[in-house]
């Protein structure tokens, strides 16, 4: 084979051999975590963990029992994790405070009881932060809004203002009246905060900043600070709700998508559209670390030979 032919097998030969590893890497780590994840200065990456309601029955998609849950803060403390507010995350991306080394965040939805009872005890002996997003019709009620329909019951005012002074809880909103259950409703049903096929963009636009101005104002009154985050209700959301909410003053929305964040200083934009890991109730504490493990240790030619190897 001529030296120009053999050259040329080389090329073809090396550009193979990139191109299959790229593929593994896609294949293997969907969410990036193989790529260089040296920090830098103006980036963070932040997992963030979503819950529901604590009980020892229950679907396992929002319900997870105490035990579970108490294993699962424990192995997250003593892997490193701490666990910081949102505030702690605007703080980063408006003026570069710094974050600790192993940052999550801990949400809550929805505002059931089980928070009080069950989930701020244990996140108060670990002391690790987590954020609360109630539905402000449905706040401190034991049903579907003021009808004979039960519903699992919420805290209350008084147990909120408890949490909050804790500084282990931090209260925001999950919307005042866009969280509907469709067999509930007897107007017409909207579903999370879309706008309905038979609303023009001006009555959306009124019902929508309705509905957030008095969720604010429900949680202002109650605790004297106005929510800046917005959880979106069953995790949809749209170019125009996340325009509103801007336009709103508020830094954060966070849907139900799955995976881990970057976000950047000075780039508020980062703050948008925030993905969560939903941590269902049989998940193991070993699949859960191995979910949000976004540490810097090791290349990603080690991992990925040790997924293989694994």
């Amino acid at each position: 084979m001529s030296s120009k032919k053999r050259l040329t097998v080389l090329i073809f030969s090396a550009t193979a051999a990139l191109a299959l590893i790229a593929g593994m890497v896609v294949l293997l780590d969907p969410f990036g975590r193989f790529e260089d994840q040296t920090r830098n200065e103006s980036t963070a990456r932040i997992p963030i963990l979503m819950y529901h309601h604590f009980a020892d029955e229950g679907s396992p998609s929002t319900v997870i029992s105490a035990a579970q849950f108490e294993n699962q803060i424990k192995a997250l403390s003593d892997a490193g994790y701490t666990a910081i507010t949102f505030e702690e995350l605007c703080d980063y991306v408006f003026s570069g405070a710094p974050l600790p080394e192993r940052p999550l965040i801990i949400t809550i939805d929805d505002g059931y009881l089980s928070v009080y009872e069950t989930a701020f005890p244990i996140l108060k002996k670990y002391d690790m932060k987590a954020t609360v997003f109630i539905i402000g019709v449905s706040h401190g009620k034991s049903v579907y809004k003021d009808t004979q329909h039960p519903i699992t019951p919420r805290f209350n005012n008084a147990q909120a203002l408890e949490m909050a002074e804790s500084g282990i809880i931090s209260i925001q909103s999950h919307s005042y009246d866009m969280h509907q259950h469709e067999p509930f409703e007897t107007d017409s049903f909207r579903e999370g905060v879309l706008q309905r096929d038979d609303e023009s963009d001006e009555d959306y636009i009124k019902s929508f900043t309705a509905d957030f101005q008095r969720a604010a104002a429900q949680i202002e009154d109650m605790l004297r600070m106005r929510p800046f985050v917005y959880s979106y209700p069953f995790g949809f959301y749209s170019d125009m709700s996340e325009m509103l909410l801007r336009n709103l003053d508020v830094k954060v929305t966070l849907t139900t998508v799955y995976g881990v964040n970057t976000v950047v200083i000075d780039s508020p934009e980062s703050l948008f559209g925030l993905k969560r890991f939903n941590i269902h109730g049989d998940m193991s504490v070993e699949e859960l670390l191995a979910t949000i493990d976004v540490s810097d240790s090791g290349t990603w030619f080690t991992r990925i030979r040790d997924r293989i190897r694994n």
